[in-house]
């Protein structure tokens, strides 16, 4: 195997293949156009929830989303004025808003989490220190038919991948595990084996794990031309200077589309944005994560804070942060609590999810590109699957197999590389 590999973009998942690259004795250099885990990788959930795994476009999404569109705190917004410029890639979502793309492509994602535990905690054993929790997940509920749903939707996918089994709870018995529930959730459940980590520690542990390895960590870095000789790349230029390498993975998530465009492959990839408020020193406890089932918002608790997120915009590759959805954030989140959750200081984020239209990541080697490999498009649980990705580009790279099972991951599944002119 050539030995130098360069990976473009260090969030956290190519910091991840950079980790299990570096394991398995290969020379690697990873540019980052800002900094390491700055935009997706730093402000979200932390969530590490393999059972929760499913993709975006699912059954009767469309109808729903419509009636959302204006709502500033709904689930799912699609800004009007990019809908022109998304239209493309909404036409392709929208095909796979149905039962059967979803079954499958749920069945693809319950299987790969089946090892993210396992995993997490190899990367303690290994020496990189986080912050992680393991006192599981709970789901509250106000309304009684979506709380039957997911349990219902949790014991099935139990029995068929061996994920956590669901405990039901009363309204009471959720508000003895978390007083600072209100009144009107009547009911939820709790997943507990699942987990949740302060992302950012992740990031750092990885970071300094990379450096102690001798990786070639370069911030600042943005790549601008792409150089290729034949069905390979040679070196990309960048924004300071000419890297060479023998293997390049592209690993930029919601920007992955944008460089695939210089290797004439179609790499249908949009930001679907989230939102997270973090409060310091709360007024409230929280215990454990808390899945807000009817909102789909979300609240981590973390050493000293509380992250409340949630919302999925589709308005182009930006990163303006938009109040609106913010407060959104907010009052989602309230319909829950007995008062309004705030601290001593609050940071509020927005950061960019890889979404690929069928909600799948894009695992594998460039269609038509014999040293050139892609892993983006995680949506919600890059954090939670970056080191199964990790290890699959790894063995992709360095043996040319891997144990897993991606074949609904295929790069070439959208459509194929056109040319290399």
């Amino acid at each position: 195997m050539s030995n130098r590999v360069v990976i473009i973009g260090g969030g956290i998942i190519g910091l991840s293949c950079a980790y299990y690259l570096s394991k398995n004795g290969v020379e690697v250099t990873i540019l980052e156009k800002d900094d390491f885990a700055n935009a997706c990788s730093k402000g979200n959930q932390g969530w590490v929830c393999p059972a929760l795994h499913a993709p975006v476009p699912e059954p009767g999404l469309v109808g729903t989303s419509i009636k959302w569109l204006m709502k500033k705190d709904s689930p799912l917004y699609i800004k009007p004025s990019a809908a022109p410029r998304l239209s493309g890639w909404l036409t392709q979502f929208m095909k796979y808003c149905n039962v059967d793309s979803f079954k499958v492509g749920e069945y693809a994602l319950l299987k790969l989490s089946r090892s993210t535990l396992d995993l997490y905690d190899s990367l303690e054993e290994d020496g990189l220190a986080f912050e992680m929790h393991r006192d599981g997940i709970i789901f509250a509920f106000l309304n009684e038919t979506e709380l039957r749903h997911k349990f219902d939707r949790f014991q099935n996918i139990s029995k068929i991948h061996g994920h956590d089994i669901p405990v039901m709870l009363s309204g009471e018995e959720v508000r003895e595990l978390e007083p600072a529930i209100s009144k009107d959730v009547i009911g939820g459940l709790w997943l507990k084996k699942q987990r949740h980590v302060r992302p950012e520690t992740v990031s750092k542990a990885l970071i300094e794990k990379l450096i102690s390895l001798g990786v070639d960590l370069r911030t600042k870095t943005e790549v601008i031309e792409i150089e290729r000789q034949g069905n390979k790349v040679s070196a990309v230029k960048s924004s300071k200077g000419r890297i060479e390498g023998d293997i390049f993975l592209l690993t930029a998530g919601a920007w992955s589309g944008l460089l695939a465009k210089e290797l004439g492959y179609s790499l249908p990839v949009q930001g679907g944005k989230g939102y997270s408020i973090t409060v310091s020193n709360p007024n409230l406890k929280i215990h454990h994560p808390l899945y807000l089932g009817d909102s789909k918002a979300g609240i981590s608790p973390f050493f000293g804070e509380i992250r409340m997120g949630g919302t999925m915009e589709l308005s182009g590759i930006n990163t303006k942060l938009d109040k609106n959805r913010i407060q959104g954030v907010r009052s989602s989140v309230t319909k829950y609590l007995i008062e309004e959750l705030h601290g001593d200081m609050e940071m509020e984020w927005t950061g960019m999810r890889p979404m690929t239209p069928d909600g799948l990541p894009v695992l594998g080697q460039v269609p038509n590109w014999t040293n050139t490999f892609v892993a983006t498009g995680h949506g919600m649980v890059g954090v939670a699957m970056a080191p199964a990705t990790g290890k699959i580009m790894a063995d992709l790279i360095c043996q040319g197999s891997t144990e897993f099972d991606i074949k609904s991951f295929d790069p070439s599944r959208f459509q194929k590389a056109i040319s290399h002119s």
